[in-house]
């Protein structure tokens, strides 16, 4: 029998996270879900860690080489099973154990919703800061151009839908905003929502690669927020939005 979640986490040489990220999973009250982790080709010591997690929902595989983010995603959701798709990094914790719970109770009762994310919180230099987001679908169309609404290992959406609409691009244009490429499609096929609770904590340090490759990530997401103007409100407020982000980050550099 299929499970009702499909959490999808892939992982490259992180495996001193990946404890935390794994057990974080298995303590949610929610128990109808398989946990497919993908190592993308990693030379550390990945395999092993998993392996010593013993859980038979964890589905493990393991790229021959390194394939990068978006294509081992889709490998996720081509293997998944699951009415629904999860997100998770290898450096992320879920702190609420009712966070599958609520959002599949929340989807389940509303059809015609395809993506439902939550808030957040982040850690940087030893400090917290608590990321709060739109929560209605309209609020959230309004500026989902100018900044990408949704924290990705946070979401819960349909699996049909987002293979309707091709999965995540694998194109060079979503290199580092793969989500928010997604996110713009899945919303042309249904309703979106953020419920207003903190179900993840994550790290932010200069060796993630959103970090080290802020500028390119900039740009794509500016080209992806062109890519479906028609599709949304707000299109020329976004820009200015987009422009002042991509300044801001190039002075900084200097």
């Amino acid at each position: 029998m299929s499970p009702k979640v499909s959490i999808i986490l892939p992982t490259y040489n992180r495996c001193q996270f990946l404890p935390q990220a794994i057990e974080s999973v298995l303590r949610q009250t929610f128990k109808d879900f398989e946990l497919i982790i993908i190592n993308d080709g990693s030379s550390d010591n990945t395999e092993n860690v998993v392996k010593n997690i013993s859980d038979p929902r964890i589905k493990y595989f393991k790229n021959n080489q390194n394939l990068g983010i978006q294509k081992t995603l889709n490998i996720g959701l081509a293997r998944s099973r699951g009415k629904y798709i999860a997100r998770i990094d290898d450096d992320v914790e879920w702190i609420d154990p009712d966070k599958l719970k609520k959002q599949v109770d929340f989807l389940e009762k509303n059809p015609e919703y395809v993506l439902v994310g939550t808030f957040g919180i982040i850690e940087k230099n030893g400090k917290q800061k608590f990321w709060k987001l739109p929560e209605e679908d309209e609020k959230i169309r309004k500026n989902i151009l100018a900044k990408n609404c949704f924290i990705h290992f946070s979401v819960v959406f349909r699996k049909d839908i987002a293979l309707e609409v091709g999965g995540y691009d694998k194109s060079e244009l979503t290199q580092h905003a793969e989500d928010y490429d997604l996110w713009l499609r899945l919303g042309q096929k249904g309703k979106f929502a953020n419920l207003p609770f903190f179900s993840v904590k994550f790290q932010v340090s200069e060796e993630q690669i959103s970090t080290k490759k802020r500028m390119e990530q900039l740009k794509n997401t500016l080209l992806i927020a062109k890519k479906y103007k028609k599709y949304y409100p707000g299109y020329y407020k976004a820009l200015i939005n987009h422009y002042m982000k991509i300044f801001l980050a190039y002075t900084h550099l200097w």
